[in-house]
């Protein structure tokens, strides 16, 4: 039996029917909605001044999309900051050109919460 409730859909497919967005579209916008604001204005630009600066936060929007309850969410996001103590960047940690583990876990704690398709969900 197929169920449409927000346990069995992963974050990918509510983020997606949430804002209106194809599937392939998904990290892209994702990875922007969790930025920290200023790095939202930087972020086109640092592809040219650091080529793989935002790799390990592009893995984790991909990790984060198949995620399928907010626990999930959390293991990713812990996963993510304790990666980040292996590699310090003075951009990414100083400048904090990098996603938001707390602004990750709002948008997926009102996903996951917020569901449409689910009655009373």
């Amino acid at each position: 039996m197929k169920t449409d409730s927000p346990s069995a859909r992963d974050l990918r497919s509510l983020f997606c029917e949430r804002f209106n967005c194809p599937d392939g579209e998904f990290e892209k916008r994702a990875f922007r909605k969790c930025l920290y604001f200023h790095a939202r204005m930087i972020a086109p630009l640092l592809p040219w001044l650091t080529p793989g600066g935002f790799q390990r936060d592009l893995l984790f929007i991909r990790y984060l999309g198949n995620a399928k309850s907010l626990q999930e969410v959390q293991i990713e996001i812990h996963s993510l900051h304790d990666d980040d103590h292996f590699q310090p960047r003075f951009a990414r940690y100083g400048l904090r050109l990098r996603i938001s583990g707390r602004k990750a876990n709002k948008l997926a704690a009102k996903l996951f919460q917020r569901n449409p398709g689910v009655p009373g969900g």
